[in-house]
């Protein structure tokens, strides 16, 4: 199925009941609790240097001729899209998602990671909700381990032994994440900050209200001239979309919660 876009005039009820591949997929992604999780948790934007817009087009250019987008990063390294299956783990997947990127972008050697594992510790084994932030403080405090350890859509906590956490701790979020969202209320300026990390080469686990759905945003692309998009990666597997991957644009590209991920762990395995 080649990529498609998904904008204002798009159909959601596939995407709101999806089945893919003949399988019911989870979304899970609900609505940051700013009171048990209050936004100190994560860095402010503040020092961002926004790139403007006026140079969007030529670096999209740039990057797409030098085939240095996330994407292609991914596409190349064959790092397939992660599949969350019927769990609404989504919130887990997009900063797992994100995790492996940086990996391939920093020439370290593809480890499917357990995106069950964080969401299963942090929910004690339930199938609920959360947001990337919840998510994204786990990362950052234990890591997380491979699926050779922690299989995927395993939910059960007696995986969380000393050699998973032991593992875990190889990959590591070893420098902040970035709350793109925090303290702003501007939705275009959350676009523009997360159009600026994207051309620079970084990562973002973004939430979307409308979608009640988690997914890493990789690419930002002009769909048509002066008309932006994002192309993210979704955690439905290789049979959704374009091997996972899709635009959004409109105000289906406008995040409610994003969070960009700087540097992991450089361990080797």
């Amino acid at each position: 199925m080649p990529e498609f876009i998904i904008d204002d005039s798009t159909d959601d009820a596939p995407l709101l009941s999806p089945i893919v591949d003949g399988l019911a997929k989870g979304r899970g992604a609900v609505e940051r609790d700013y009171d048990a999780y209050p936004t100190e948790m994560f860095e402010p934007p503040s020092q961002m240097l926004l790139i403007p817009r006026s140079e969007w087009s030529a670096r999209i250019k740039e990057q797409e001729e030098r085939k240095s987008r996330i994407s292609d990063v991914l596409r190349m390294a064959n790092i397939p899209s992660m599949d969350q299956g019927s769990n609404g783990y989504c919130w887990s997947h997009s900063t797992v998602s994100s995790v492996q990127a940086v990996r391939a972008i920093n020439n370290q050697p593809y480890v499917p990671l357990s995106a069950y594992m964080v969401a299963a510790i942090i929910k004690r084994g339930r199938n609920e909700g959360g947001w990337c932030g919840l998510s994204a403080k786990f990362l950052r405090e234990n890591g997380v381990c491979s699926q050779a350890i922690w299989p995927q859509g395993n939910r059960s906590l007696s995986l969380d032994t000393a050699e998973a956490r032991a593992n875990a701790a190889l990959h590591k979020v070893t420098e902040e994440w970035v709350d793109l969202t925090r303290g702003v209320a501007d939705a275009e300026l959350t676009f523009d900050q997360l159009a600026t990390c994207l051309l620079s080469g970084v990562p973002c686990a973004v939430d979307h209200n409308w979608w009640s759905h988690s997914i890493m945003a990789c690419d930002l692309v002009e769909v048509e001239s002066g008309s932006f998009g994002v192309r993210i990666r979704n955690s439905w597997g290789d049979g959704w979309g374009d091997k996972g991957f899709s635009v959004l644009r409109g105000s289906k590209a406008i995040p409610d919660g994003a969070l960009a991920i700087r540097v992991t762990g450089a361990s080797p395995a």
